[in-house]
């Protein structure tokens, strides 16, 4: 199975970063795994649409083609972020805006998006510091993310994983977490 692992935090010494290394070992060897950090390739967020930058162009984008490339090759997409202000961190935001567009991810049809992403699946691992007794009251961008834009471009099942109560976590409760995420890695 080809599994590309779409990585957002800006610093190498966070517990996401144990996160996506602990994906990357705990993955079996029988997988081909390819990781875009959005960060370390200062990855551009900003959509610009202007005189030379259409809309409807924006599938034939040069600046994105190596994702939409990387993404049509994955069979399965990891995405690893923390959720900020409850929300995705911009960067990703703005990959999604930028790579996911129409003509690539979906098409419209008369009712809806047709998905251009099927037979590929997604495991979401977010971390918060919410509490997780308080999580299903705000709007989870790992739950966004898997229903309002993975599934209308054909990309289900969709696991998520999100760990809550982070940053006042103990290093004990953070080898916990490391070692559910290794488990539900070792599986894929």
């Amino acid at each position: 199975m080809n599994i590309l692992i779409i990585y957002a935090h800006p610093n190498c010494k966070s517990f996401n970063n144990a996160i996506l290394k602990q994906v990357e070992s705990s993955i079996p060897s029988t997988h081909k795994i390819k990781t875009i950090d959005l960060y370390k390739e200062n990855f551009d967020p900003v959509l610009k649409f202007d005189e030379e930058n259409k809309r409807r162009d924006l599938a034939k984008s040069p600046e994105t083609c190596k994702y939409r490339d990387m993404i049509k090759e994955a069979d399965k997409l990891i995405f690893i972020f923390p959720i900020w202000w409850s929300g995705m961190p911009a960067i990703l935001k703005g990959f999604i805006d930028r790579v996911f567009v129409s003509g690539f991810a979906y098409s419209y049809k008369k009712i809806g998006l047709e998905g251009h992403l099927k037979g590929k699946s997604a495991w979401i691992i977010t971390t918060m510091d919410a509490p997780a007794i308080v999580v299903p009251l705000f709007n989870d961008y790992g739950k966004v993310l898997k229903n309002q834009i993975l599934k209308p471009c054909g990309i289900t099942p969709a696991k998520l994983t999100s760990l809550a109560t982070v940053e006042s976590s103990s290093q004990e409760k953070r080898e916990s977490l490391l070692k559910k995420i290794s488990q539900i890695a070792s599986n894929i």
